[in-house]
Parts: C-alpha cells; sequence; structure tokens
C-alpha cells in the first residue's frame, strides 16, 4: 500500500495536513441510535500496518456516501474529523475514531490489497464450530452458498416481530451448516444471494456466533460482516474446488438432506463433559429467573403424564403449529411463508431427575424422537394411549442432557427445554477426539407422502369405529395444549 502516507497511529485529534491510505476491512449496515434519532453507520478502516480504526458516517452523509468507501476497496483519505472515543465503546472501538463527513477528502486507488486483508481473517473450521455453541463468541468463517430457505417473520418475547433467512454453507469437506441472517442481512446480502444462488457463490462471514438452534448453526450478530465472491485468493481457491466436485455438491442440492428436521452431523461432534463437577445439579436450577442458560445435566428422563399429546403438526418452515392437514401447502401465519407444508413433529412433556431433585421439561424434534424412540409419523398414527410396548416413557440409565432455560408466561420461574440428548456409554467410543457423539443425532428422518390427509384436529376417515372415541378425545386435549407449543 505505500509508504509515503501516514499510517492510522500517526493520526490523533489536532493532527492536521494528513493523509491515510486504507482499505475498506468492514462495512456495516447503517442503524439507529439507542439514546437518538440519529441514523449512523460504522466502518473499519485498515492500513498497511494491519492497524485499525472505526469510521463513522451520520445521516445524509450515509447516502452521499453509498457508493464509495466499497468493501475491499483502498482509497486516500484526509480531513476526516478524529477524535477520542468515549471510554464506555473504547473496549470495542479503539482510542481514536473517525467522522467521515461532506468536508472528508476521499479519493479511490486501483490497488489490490485483499492479500492483507484476509491476513487478518482467522476462520473456524466447521468441525471445531461445536466448541463455541451459546458462549457469543466471535468467529470468522467461509463456505458455499448451496441453498437459501424462504424468508420468514418471527416474533421475540417483547413483541417485536424480526425477519430472518436461513443460508445453507457447505465446506470443502462437504459438511453442512445453517447461517441465520437477520433483519437488515435479509433486506441487503440474502436478497443479492437469491439473484445469484445459481453461481455458487464464496462467503466470507466475521463476528458471527455459534447458536444451538436446529441442532448447531451460525447466526448474524450486530456487527456482523461479509464478503461475497470477494477478490480473494481464497475465493478462487474454493470455487475451483466448488468446480471439480460440481456433481457431489449438485447431488447435496437436488436431495436437500440438510433441510430436513435432523440437524446438522456437526452436531455430533459437542464437546459434552465428562468430570462430574461440569455437570449443574437440578438442586441449583430449581426456581430459576433467569433465562437464556444453557446447562449440561447427567440424569434419567420419564414421563409422568401418559395422557398428552405426544406431536403436533407444524410449518416445516418456522415449526410453528398449524391446524392444516398433513402434507397441506398453506401460507403460515407465523413465519408468512406463502407455500408453507404441514407435517408432523414430536414433542413430550417429560420429568427430569438426578439425585438432587428434578424438573419438568420439554423436548421437541428430534431429541424427543430419540427419547420416545419412535418418530413423528408414528406418534401421529398412535390412537391410543402409549405403553412401554408403543414408545419409551423411561430411561433405565443415566444419559446426558443439554438444556436451556427459556422464560414462560404467568411465571417468573424458567421454563426449560432439552436440546439434545447423549449417551454416555459412547463417551469412551470416541477417546481419540475427546467429544462425544450425540445419540439422537442419525440418518435423516423421511417423512413418507400421506395417502389419506390428516390434521391436526381430524381422525383419518378410515380409522375404526372402536379407535374414534380415543381420536377425538386425543385431538382435543391437543387443542388445549396448542398455546404450549
Amino acid at each position: 500500500m505505500g509508504d509515503k502516507f501516514q499510517l492510522i497511529h500517526d493520526v490523533s485529534p489536532g493532527t492536521t495536513g494528513w493523509t491515510v491510505k486504507v482499505v475498506v476491512a468492514e462495512k456495516f449496515s447503517p442503524k439507529i441510535a439507542q439514546r437518538s434519532p440519529t441514523k449512523y453507520q460504522n466502518l473499519t478502516l485498515m492500513d498497511s500496518e494491519g492497524s485499525t480504526v472505526q469510521a463513522t458516517l451520520y445521516g445524509q452523509n450515509i447516502t452521499a456516501f453509498q457508493d464509495e468507501l466499497l468493501l475491499g476497496k483502498t482509497y486516500l483519505i484526509s480531513n476526516a474529523l478524529v477524535k477520542e472515543t468515549n471510554a464506555e465503546y473504547k473496549a470495542k472501538s479503539g482510542e481514536i475514531q473517525w467522522t467521515i463527513s461532506g468536508r472528508t477528502r476521499i479519493r479511490r486507488v486501483e490497488e489490490n490489497n485483499s492479500n492483507l486483508l484476509i491476513s487478518t481473517y482467522s476462520f473456524t473450521d466447521f468441525e471445531d464450530l461445536p466448541k463455541y455453541m451459546d458462549s457469543n463468541v466471535d468467529i470468522s468463517v467461509i463456505g458455499m452458498i448451496i441453498d437459501i430457505k424462504p424468508r420468514r417473520i418471527i416474533q421475540t418475547r417483547f413483541g417485536k416481530e424480526c425477519q430472518v433467512q436461513d443460508l445453507v454453507l457447505v465446506n470443502k469437506r462437504f459438511d453442512t451448516v445453517l447461517l441465520t441472517m437477520w433483519e437488515t442481512f435479509v433486506d441487503n446480502e440474502c436478497k443479492y444471494i437469491c439473484q445469484n444462488l445459481r453461481k455458487k457463490l464464496i462467503l466470507i462471514g466475521k463476528h458471527l456466533k455459534v447458536t444451538s438452534f436446529n441442532g448447531l448453526s451460525i447466526s448474524t450478530k450486530a456487527d456482523s460482516s461479509f464478503f461475497i465472491d470477494g477478490e480473494f485468493e481464497l475465493v478462487e481457491e474454493f470455487k475451483s474446488w466448488g468446480h471439480t466436485n460440481s456433481e457431489i455438491i449438485d447431488n447435496m442440492i437436488s436431495e436437500k438432506h440438510y433441510l430436513t428436521s435432523t440437524p446438522s452431523k456437526l452436531s455430533s461432534k459437542l464437546s459434552v463433559p465428562t468430570a462430574e463437577k461440569d455437570f449443574t445439579e437440578i438442586k441449583n436450577i430449581q426456581g430459576l429467573k433467569t433465562a437464556k442458560q444453557f446447562f449440561w445435566i447427567k440424569g434419567k428422563a420419564s414421563v409422568k403424564v401418559l395422557n398428552q399429546t405426544y406431536w403436533y403438526m407444524s410449518c416445516n418452515n418456522c415449526n410453528k403449529i398449524s391446524s392444516e392437514n398433513y402434507g397441506d401447502i398453506y401460507p403460515c401465519v407465523f413465519c408468512k411463508c406463502t407455500d408453507a407444508k404441514a407435517i408432523p413433529r414430536a414433542k413430550v412433556y417429560m420429568q427430569l431427575t438426578d439425585p438432587t431433585g428434578y424438573i419438568n421439561a420439554t423436548a421437541i424434534g428430534n431429541p424427543a424422537e430419540y427419547f420416545l424412540q419412535s418418530n413423528a409419523e408414528i406418534l401421529m398414527n398412535q390412537t391410543l394411549i402409549p405403553t412401554a410396548a408403543s414408545m419409551r416413557l423411561s430411561m433405565d440409565e443415566d444419559e446426558i442432557f443439554y438444556v436451556k432455560a427459556m422464560t414462560q408466561e404467568l411465571s417468573t420461574d424458567c421454563k426449560f427445554e432439552i436440546l439434545f440428548i447423549v449417551n454416555p456409554s459412547q463417551i469412551a467410543g470416541d477417546k481419540n477426539t475427546g467429544k462425544a457423539p450425540v445419540e439422537h443425532i442419525g440418518e435423516p428422518i423421511k417423512f413418507l407422502e400421506p395417502t389419506t390427509k390428516r390434521s391436526l384436529f381430524h381422525s383419518d376417515t378410515d380409522d375404526a369405529q372402536s379407535s374414534k372415541k380415543n381420536v377425538t378425545s386425543q385431538r382435543l386435549r391437543s387443542r388445549k395444549k396448542i398455546n404450549e407449543v
């Protein structure tokens, strides 16, 4: 990038006559300030030594400079307002920040500094993602975009509606993972991806987090940033790999196993604790008031209330409850997907116990199917109150549970959901890696296309007369439970 210009650390408040050559390392979506209606946009600028500074545009300057300061491009900048960062933001934004306005002089330089830029990235391998699950640690990833799910609307517990959209990324070992894009990323990046999906774009993402949603997935944060098909050697190498393996990738896209209810196989590489001291005793979370916490618990699970509905009809896009018939295509009122498909989903209310106490918990989807040793379609067709002969109702041995604490209506106490179930007998089988396989993760469950339609509330027309009374009562019970899903 040359040495005749000042470096970022040479410029401080009061410095005059300076010009710095920088590459735009990150460009974030515009936001509204928390304490005022002012709109602002942050950028991260980098000089030839890799030093960075946060630059900010405000109000109308965001629109004025929208075609300037492009991501990954190099510029000469002078006469920006330089000031010290407020003390509360120094840890994140650095000691000094620049403000770019109409007085700032910006000139584009035709240089390719992509190697300098990419050298600052530390990519997390897909296999290592489980290490960071629910930790909120920043990660960076690179992957090929092979699919994108329909946009959906979700409602937060505060009543705010947010738009989200899931991308499917694949790495060079053909591992796949979902990347959930939130809010402005749906309007910007996802819109571009939808228009160019067939090109098998290469995505580089920074400031992402790993969550336990849908088994294991990646999600954007407020300060996430992306390069899509950036001009990097790494991207060209990835594209070359994609071309060589195009037949395999096309088959993956055609079969779409990654869009089934079974989580990514990466979930089977969770770093499950083995020492007793690393498990949470149930007595310590009874009456818990603080939600969004996660715990590893070693104990047993059992169904105490046999007379419950072990499945619900759901939207295949957002998993919310549906009153449609099995297999019907319909517009979902929750996620706003216009071609949602009604499919059954397993759920079970159970009691989780260890030597110190018990909690009531819910398992939905794969962990429910693993515990019950059944699948959603079989459960949907179960017309009688279950017995130990028709499904598993209790565990004989201790197993390991990954549990999430969540808020619940009309109570200050948290409710609990079981996200993973691990068989501890399998941990010894993976001594070389120190990781335990998640027992309920297996081949994708393939739902059979219905020959006769079945809804959440109505029995099949060919049910035996002797079973009709049981079916009707089961549907009424499921209707009462509808708000619990």
